[in-house]
């Protein structure tokens, strides 16, 4: 999609106009602009949300997601640039999942208590491709898990990302996020072999 300058020439395309706009949110939020980390969060605390899903558990989603911005907020200013912002965020959301998970005791600041109140926080249907019941039968199972081999899991087979993305992510390599999965996913089998319903979700992210 292209839009038009002043003279009604084409001038850029629209996802780099988005781009270079967010960008600027960043940088503004990491010189101390409050109201540019508000609208980082209005932007990304859906998908941050989604992300933390399969992570922790579900009666701490929402003190994890206010944890994630909190860092975000302390260590924006350490963002270089070199990766994308939507790549340093998640690797800022699997770090204080996983420190989440050992740590119960946490420090609260009150940076978005400001932000208002969303009706639809919650994923909306279309958004969840699994139903409440598996999910909370697939978050038992992921609980028996090492924290490192359900946060590659999670990350692949049930968000989508790529290797290498979870290899920057984890501050690792592919070839361990690699080994990683295979152990994880044949754990996972094992432990879903009495549930047909989980096995054979599992087995299709395997293939």
């Amino acid at each position: 999609m292209l839009w038009l300058d002043s003279q009604g020439t084409v001038a850029v395309q629209a996802p780099r106009m988005r781009e270079a706009m967010g960008a600027s949110v960043v940088e503004r939020a990491k010189a101390g602009d409050v109201t540019a980390f508000r609208e980082l969060y209005a932007q990304h605390h859906r998908q941050v949300s989604r992300q933390l899903a399969f992570l922790v558990l579900r009666a701490d989603l929402e003190d994890v997601l206010q944890d994630v911005f909190i860092e975000v907020f302390r260590s924006i200013k350490r963002f270089e640039g070199k990766s994308a912002f939507t790549t340093w965020l998640y690797r800022v959301t699997v770090h204080v999942a996983m420190k989440s998970r050992r740590k119960h005791t946490r420090s609260r600041l009150d940076i978005v208590d400001d932000v208002p109140e969303q009706v639809d926080e919650r994923p909306r249907p279309e958004d969840v491709s699994l139903s409440a019941e598996r999910q909370a039968r697939v978050e038992a199972l992921l609980e028996k898990l090492s924290e490192k081999k359900r946060a590659v899991l999670v990350m692949h087979d049930l968000q989508g990302v790529d290797a290498h993305v979870i290899a920057e992510v984890l501050d690792t390599n592919v070839l361990t996020v690699r080994t990683r999965l295979f152990y994880a996913r044949r754990e996972l089998e094992a432990l879903a072999k009495d549930d047909p319903a989980l096995a054979e979700f599992f087995q299709g992210g395997a293939s």
